[in-house]
């Protein structure tokens, strides 16, 4: 796996959202990032359908046009797992079909073999009433993929539904080659794009409004003097650090998010940064500065009444940690928690350790005050 993670391979997609040429190499960042040299990227409608537009990366082009798009597709048994569940997860497809599957399918015995391949990981996402399968493979001596391997390719499916968001919309403005700051408007996520001293180049129009709705006495981020600013202190220099590294090109070691607190200590604002290849000009002359793009999230809103996913849950709890952290808000305690589940009181106690770790709190307590707080509804779990 690219040690450099995955942050310069989404920014990487970002770009290719803007400018059509560089889909291939946003594939080929995905390939170094999946320990391998082959990724994939195309439309399907419907299974036994070719594919409708395919950029690929790393395979002979006739391998893949007078073989997989013209027949092997339909025989794709990868294509039933990810249209099995929910879009927008990472499959793993050595989790599926053993050496014994392998040995007796066409599909594998006469195309994926036969190019040199043994190991795939894909993904679907929705694109204008299809799917999107986002694919890397690897050749059986790279290896099988390791699941810090598919947690890496996982933060970069997340984000490919506003990549293709960015894409129509980009498109539609006719705005290849250059920065659109249109279609930036359209993307659903709050956006800033600041330079390596966190002067503001532009927001969006989700961000003027996540900026608008916070307390104007003691907001969780602002603009001073058209510079971005966070209450704390300590945070405000990882910030600048961070922000740093990815203008400068550097690979950042922490690629989590940061989180703003608010007043009583609790995670409330999600800071994702990411480096933004492009460049704006300064006056009409030179090459400009090098942008990152912080990417906003609010961790809570009230009213919300579905079950989250996972791109919603906040602070990246898993499913299991959502729904005890819900009970304990509802006034559950762990031991009647584990009855009810029929878990174990250890694994109970295990995911509490989690949900510390990752909210920033120090006891259950905390744990119950900060969900019941925050009105989010649980809903019915998928």
């Amino acid at each position: 796996m690219n040690k450099e993670g995955a942050d310069p391979v989404i920014a990487a997609f970002y770009r290719a959202a803007l400018e059509p040429a560089q889909w291939g190499a946003a594939l080929r960042a995905f390939a170094r990032l999946a320990g391998g040299d082959v990724a994939c990227c195309f439309l399907k409608s419907a299974a036994g359908m070719a594919p409708s537009r395919a950029c690929v990366t790393g395979l002979d082009e006739q391998a893949w046009e007078h073989g997989y798009r013209r027949y092997y597709h339909a025989l794709d048994p990868g294509y039933a797992v990810l249209t099995q569940g929910p879009p927008g997860r990472v499959h793993l497809m050595q989790d599926y079909f053993s050496d014994q599957a392998v040995a007796h399918s066409e599909y594998f015995q006469d195309f994926y073999l036969r190019t040199g391949l043994r190991y795939s990981c894909s993904g679907v996402v929705p694109d204008n009433g299809a799917l999107t399968i986002l694919s890397a493979h690897r050749a059986a001596g790279q290896g099988r993929f390791d699941r810090s391997t598919r947690s890496q390719l996982q933060r970069v499916l997340d984000h490919l539904p506003q990549v293709l968001s960015l894409r129509d919309t980009a498109q539609q403005a006719q705005a290849h080659g250059a920065l659109a700051w249109e279609a930036l408007d359209t993307l659903p996520r709050a956006i800033l794009l600041v330079d390596a001293c966190l002067r503001l180049a532009f927001m969006n129009l989700a961000a003027q409004r996540l900026l608008a709705a916070m307390p104007p006495t003691r907001p969780l981020l602002a603009l001073r003097g058209g510079s971005v600013d966070v209450r704390a202190s300590q945070l405000q220099q990882q910030l600048a650090q961070r922000v740093r590294q990815a203008c400068a090109g550097l690979a950042c070691h922490r690629p989590a998010p940061l989180y703003a607190c608010d007043e009583d200590g609790r995670p409330a604002l999600e800071i994702g940064i990411l480096p933004l290849p492009v460049r704006i000009e300064q006056d009409g002359a030179g090459d400009g500065a090098a942008l990152a793009m912080l990417s906003l999230r609010p961790l809570f809103r009230a009213g919300r009444r579905h079950w989250p996913g996972t791109a919603e849950r906040p602070c990246g709890l898993t499913g299991a940690e959502w729904t005890l952290a819900l009970a304990l808000a509802d006034g559950v305690g762990p031991a009647e928690y584990a009855q009810r589940k029929g878990v174990c009181i250890s694994t109970v106690r295990s995911q509490i350790q989690a949900i510390l770790a990752k909210t920033g709190t120090r006891r259950s307590s905390e744990i119950a005050s900060l969900f019941s707080a925050l009105e989010w509804g649980a809903g019915a779990p998928p």
